[in-house]
């Protein structure tokens, strides 16, 4: 039985964490690709925007109050969701933060941008990654939970916590499911210019059912009193899908990049303020291993190297 316990834990130990080198190249050789199935998918933007994911989050104590809003899948086991979702100050002084379980925020413990969210608060979140209508491409009801999470943003008492969520799953999606692919992250802190054409990719919910949606949008300049920090980005949409939050996406060297997290709305969408993913790329290599930003041919297979891997535990353990 030892040996059994034994031989599944390093089994557990190669599919969570950071990625390997070797995963990482293979997220990379497949991120940002949207898909052109035979059978188009009867809403648009399930085929266009395939790393869409729903999020449910709780706020308040026990069972508190349940949301729904939109994050993004940025690698096989590794979610973006607005900062909001699990932290937030408690009144217009910002001087104290609470964590979505009303738990009080020591930030002490935030170094560098970067602060570990607690585990209870992480039992608050939920990733629903089947959200297409066609239930033979993305199944149906299709949950994980959250294991490991990082808040990456602004730390300072007195300010609000303008940030993102960095997530990782129970496991990883379906390898063998073409639907769900990863949008790419930016290769540099600061991809966008003013006036560069992205598209902000969300969710709606209509008559009980949730729909993706994808609608264009244009970077502009932020004003005085939203562009006070530096991983700011603002951007004003054609169209107005208010309360799901979003990311903005870009396309760059023909990949689908997710460039920005939605902060909050002004009204008609047309000075929105959203927190850059670039500006987090560091951390966003350093905490799950999402690195590369080309796609240079691996000598090995990560195929081949688990199979090694597993072979060669199995021989010590066994015979």
């Amino acid at each position: 039985m030892l040996k059994l316990i034994i031989f599944f834990a390093i089994v557990s130990s190669v599919f969570c964490g950071k990625l390997s080198e070797e995963f990482d190249a293979e997220r990379a050789e497949m991120c940002g690709r949207s898909l052109t199935p035979e059978k188009p998918s009867s809403n648009p933007p399930d085929d266009k925007v395939p790393w869409a994911m729903a999020i449910n989050y709780v706020q308040g104590r026990d069972n508190g109050t349940e949301y729904y809003g939109s994050s993004i899948l940025v690698s096989a086991r590794h979610v973006v969701a607005p900062g909001f979702m699990a932290i937030r100050e408690t009144d217009n002084t910002f001087k104290q933060w609470v964590w979505a379980d009303e738990t009080i925020v020591d930030f002490a413990t935030c170094q560098e941008n970067k602060m570990e969210i607690p585990k209870k608060v992480l039992k608050k979140l939920k990733i629903w990654i089947s959200i297409c209508q066609d239930v033979e491409q993305c199944g149906t009801h299709i949950a994980r939970s959250v294991i490991q999470g990082w808040y990456l943003g602004n730390c300072q008492p007195g300010e609000v916590p303008f940030g993102i969520l960095l997530l990782e799953i129970s496991s990883n999606v379906p390898q063998n499911e073409p639907f769900f692919v990863p949008v790419c992250l930016p290769a540099e802190k600061k991809p966008l210019f003013i006036g560069d054409a992205v598209h902000f990719d969300s969710l709606d919910v209509k008559n009980g059912k949730t729909l993706i949606t994808s609608v264009p949008a244009k970077i502009q300049k932020c004003g005085a009193n939203i562009g006070r920090f530096v991983q700011s980005v603002c951007s004003t949409r054609e169209s107005c899908v208010q309360g799901r939050a979003g990311t903005l996406v870009k396309k760059i060297d023909g990949r689908e990049t997710g460039v920005a997290v939605l902060y909050n709305y002004e009204a008609g969408c047309k000075n929105d303020h959203y927190v850059s993913i670039g500006f987090f790329k560091d951390d966003l290599c350093s905490l799950a291993g999402i690195c590369k930003t080309t796609t240079e041919p691996v000598e090995t297979s990560s195929k081949q190297s688990l199979q090694f891997l597993l072979a060669t535990v199995f021989v010590i353990l066994f015979l």
